[in-house]
């Protein structure tokens, strides 16, 4: 049997349908990621001002559940990850660079929470804390 191959509008609406989807899956996860930073924030703040350990504990707990979301909602769009992967030499410049864009826009607030989860370590490690 000889591969299928997609006529240029199916093409295009495989596009759109994948593409919308991570497009989704991406946005969901950047707010997400959002509240992590939020959440760090709030734990730096609390550790320099001395809060009970309890109360970070609490802010930990908190962004391993959202981790774990991202986790979950990972696993529901791997298929349509993979169809996008390899599709790839047949999407469009514009699709391509809209899904790059987003990735970017996750991967700076991936990068901004890290910077800020270092800085909360430094701040315990200051303190002798153990959590």
């Amino acid at each position: 049997m000889a591969p299928q191959v997609s006529s240029p509008p199916e093409a295009h609406l495989q596009e759109a349908r994948l593409l919308g989807r991570l497009l989704d899956l991406y946005e969901e996860e950047r707010q997400i990621y959002v509240r992590i930073l939020e959440l760090s924030r709030d734990q730096g703040d609390r550790l320099r001002a001395g809060a009970p350990l309890n109360q970070v504990r609490s802010l930990l707990e908190q962004k391993k559940n959202c981790l774990d979301m991202i986790s979950r909602l990972e696993k529901t769009e791997y298929r349509t990850k993979l169809q996008w992967e390899e599709g790839r030499h047949r999407w469009s410049a514009s699709g391509r660079g809209r899904l790059h864009q987003m990735l970017r826009d996750v991967a700076t607030l991936m990068e901004t929470i890290i910077h800020c989860e270092e800085q909360n370590d430094m701040v315990l490690i200051e303190q002798g804390g153990v959590l």
